[in-house]
């Protein structure tokens, strides 16, 4: 522990000394006495411990009872960086999942403090240290590495103020001194020999103490440009932020007649010469789009999904019968409306598996779809004029921090209590460049439930494009073989949020 104390303040002295070294930051994601929620701390020193005792460099107050006093620790080692569990009480968890002594992080990490605690992102930067402002450098170093030692700390600085300033007076008082002995009498001069020698030695000092402060002012003035470009550049990306969103907003708001929400109406079953329909109710549950080339898109888990989640529908389907499902599609002006079935709709299923199922003692199968891999497709011819501008090379080329702009129906009418249908608009961010198992991965995203189908636009150039289909967050199908033989799958959600590019179809 003293090892690690001492290598915190020696990084806190090579910090204030102008060292580069790496940084990361600790985001927020819930609200507590000492952090609000969304805030972040960027973390310098290569080990700091989180918890509610006041030596902690990341310190949480009482209305956190199960954040141990010292619950965790984050270390940094060369380029590996872990979170060390020092609770015996209180687990600590990362993404969900207790750790037992070390953790190696990776970004993007999430770390929870007791399974009740608080929740904080951990987040890697190519920032180093030498990039911070002088004062947010000092703020930082007082608190992580110096703030055990804070008193012992600030009466040495006291000390170190009140020599100089003694010194400064003395040098003063002397030269005065010199002044008065330049006119003393020829029978004085050995004595003012004298003095003039100490006097010499003591401006000598004065030299040198002066050549350290202009030094330490022009390091200081240096640091202040920086913090000032730094400043300047902060200012300029946000205003270019500013004026992404707002084109975005802009260049959207004639497209969201084209964006359609989908109701599923009913479904009809055949099976063994008999058939039967199934009223639905007309429930809100997804999002679709118009295209300028003619064409009704949505995701093929929206006219798919209701069907093979449903085990009887499933085997009815794919052991020789045939389910039907009905749906409106509808714009929110309402000056769009169309019916359509599933069974209309163009589709991938190549990529789908069919298992042996048996089913209240008769043999037959089931499939299970595989919508996450780029297959999350469906579309179909309609006679509508008009509808969104759509870029399919662009789609399977995007970089890494673009920018998208969503439309759909999020959580469908639970939220629409006045009858708006106006579809949702939100954002999301590239999280890799180009395509990875034939999908756009985000993050960063704001759409949900609901607005699956829904358009992801891109802005190129001043102009709007569409160039993928909201998939949704990625879940990942479990197969269980059942005692008589057949198997079932359960899906587990993972936290990767995946579009599918148009340029798939």
């Amino acid at each position: 522990m003293a090892n690690r104390a001492t290598q915190s303040l020696t990084a806190g002295m090579k910090i204030l000394g102008g060292a580069n070294l790496p940084t990361y930051t600790l985001e927020y994601l819930s609200q507590s006495s000492k952090h609000a929620q969304g805030s972040y701390e960027t973390i310098v020193i290569p080990y700091i411990e989180l918890g509610r005792s006041s030596k902690c460099g990341v310190q949480f107050g009482d209305d956190t009872p199960t954040v141990s006093r010292r619950h965790c620790a984050i270390e940094r080692k060369g380029a590996e960086i872990s979170v060390l569990n020092l609770s015996t009480s209180n687990p600590t968890l990362v993404n969900g999942r207790p750790i037992t002594d070390k953790y190696f992080l990776n970004n993007g990490d999430e770390i929870q403090l007791s399974a009740e605690g608080p929740k904080l992102r951990f987040n890697t930067t190519k920032t180093g240290t030498a990039k911070i402002g002088f004062t947010n450098k000092m703020n930082l170093v007082m608190q992580q590495a110096i703030k055990p030692y804070k008193t012992a700390a600030v009466t040495i600085l006291c000390l170190f103020l009140i020599a100089i300033a003694g010194g400064s007076w003395a040098l003063v008082n002397l030269n005065k001194q010199t002044e008065v002995l330049t006119v003393l009498t020829n029978q004085q001069a050995d004595s003012m020999a004298a003095l003039n020698a100490k006097n010499q030695a003591l401006s000598s000092l004065m030299k040198e103490s002066d050549e350290k402060l202009k030094a330490e002012q022009d390091r200081l003035m240096r640091a202040n440009r920086g913090l000032v470009t730094e400043i300047s550049e902060l200012r300029k990306k946000n205003a270019e932020v500013m004026e992404a969103n707002k084109s975005g907003a802009e260049l959207i708001e004639p497209l969201k007649g084209y964006v359609l929400a989908l109701f599923l109406n009913k479904m009809t079953v055949e099976y063994q010469g008999e058939s039967e329909s199934y009223d639905l109710g007309s429930q809100c549950m997804c999002t679709g789009f118009l295209t300028n080339d003619g064409n009704f898109v949505t995701a093929r888990h929206c006219i798919d999904a209701p069907l093979t989640d449903d085990e009887m529908a499933n085997f009815i389907e794919n052991s020789g019968g045939r389910v039907t499902l009905h749906y409106t599609a509808m714009s929110y002006d309402r000056s769009i409306r169309f019916d359509f079935t599933n069974k209309q709709m163009t589709a991938d299923f190549t990529k789908d598996e069919k298992y042996q199922h048996t089913l209240q003692g008769i043999s037959g199968s089931v499939r299970v779809p595989d919508y996450f891999s780029g297959a999350d497709w469906a579309y179909l011819p309609v006679n509508i004029e008009g509808g969104l501008p759509f870029d399919k090379g662009l789609s399977k080329n995007l970089k890494s921090g673009d920018r998208l702009i969503v439309l759909g129906y999020s959580y469908g009418m639970s939220y629409r209590k006045d009858g708006n249908l106006e579809p949702y608009y939100s954002t999301a961010n590239v999280a890799l460049s180009g395509l990875h198992n034939q999908t756009i991965q985000t993050s960063e995203a704001g759409f949900d439930g609901g607005n699956s189908g829904g358009p992801v636009f891109v802005v190129r150039d001043g102009k709007i494009q569409c160039v993928g289909i909201v998939t949704g967050k990625w879940r990942k199908p479990e197969i269980t073989v059942t005692q008589s033989g057949g198997k079932t799958q359960t899906m587990v959600d993972a936290n990767i949020q995946i579009v599918t590019p148009l340029g798939n179809f």
